[in-house]
């Protein structure tokens, strides 16, 4: 009798054994994690202070801007995303520097899978006239593209088609000397290149826009950049950039932005073009 007594009693600790362990891998349990997770995600994105473009207006001493957005995945995915971006601009009437950093760095399954730094310097003389000249140096390293250092130095026109009204528009020329050293010597439908460290003059067009619509209710910024090479016809660069705001108060507005690049001379298993969307809050301060 006390066998059976056993016997039952070890019976019924299996059966609770295997619905703590039903329990402990429910479909419910499975979507509450998912589901903290994804707002993590949403939280953490959100929360950005990010801007892709410092404001151009050349009438404010002091402007700067910081952001840190992320996201981290774990469970049946493990995924880690930061982009940070840290800007700073000063003015005055006769002189002005710009100074703007961008990292990008992600894993996939704890392998680095993207980490891109670009450093951006600009000195200005006369920053308040309508045509005025200045000096660009351009330091940039990416894991994703295959390029070990990158550096652009050369000077540099602008020209204020309109700044009035909270309206700004400007068009720029540029002239670089661009040394580049990429990973490895296979590039992508460039039989032609045979040394990872490519030399290079470039002229730089660009335009830059800012403008407040709606009377104010929303500010759109916007940047179209184009590299050509002057030695290389098949080396060119393209970069655009957008973003439209929804002030809210105290300097924080609601953000979108989108970036796209394009550069004809990438490593073998690389792409020409990248796209990045980006949305939150930003907090500027002036």
């Amino acid at each position: 009798m006390d066998t059976w007594i056993e016997m039952l009693g070890e019976v019924r600790k299996r059966e609770r054994e295997e619905v703590r362990k039903r329990r402990a891998f429910s479909p419910s349990r499975f979507l509450t994690i998912r589901t903290f997770t994804l707002a993590a995600i949403i939280n953490l994105t959100t929360i950005s202070t990010a801007s892709a473009q410092l404001s151009e207006a050349d009438t404010l001493r002091w402007q700067y801007r910081v952001s840190a957005p992320g996201s981290w995945l774990r469970g049946n995915i493990e995924q880690f995303m930061l982009l940070g971006t840290g800007e700073v601009a000063h003015v005055r009437e006769h002189w002005g520097v710009k100074s703007a950093i961008s990292y990008q760095y992600g894993t996939f399954f704890y392998r680095q899978t993207l980490g891109e730094g670009i450093w951006r310097n600009f000195v200005y003389a006369n920053p308040r006239a309508r045509l005025y000249p200045y000096l660009m140096l351009w330091y940039q390293q990416s894991y994703q593209r295959g390029i070990d250092h990158r550096t652009q130095i050369g000077p540099g026109m602008t020209y204020v088609l309109l700044r009035k009204n909270a309206q700004l528009l400007k068009l720029s020329a540029t002239g670089t000397y661009e040394s580049s050293t990429f990973r490895t010597v296979s590039f992508r439908e460039r039989a032609d290149l045979t040394d990872p460290l490519i030399e290079t003059w470039r002229i730089t067009g660009r335009l830059y826009g800012e403008h407040k619509v709606m009377e104010g209710f929303m500010r759109l910024q916007y940047e179209f950049w184009v590299q050509p090479s002057l030695t290389d016809t098949d080396n060119l660069r393209a970069h655009v950039e957008a973003a439209l705001s929804i002030p809210l108060k105290k300097g924080f507005a609601l953000r979108q932005a989108v970036n796209w690049s394009y550069e004809s001379v990438v490593q073998q298993r690389n792409t020409y073009e990248d796209l990045l969307w980006t949305f939150g809050i930003s907090y500027e301060r002036r």
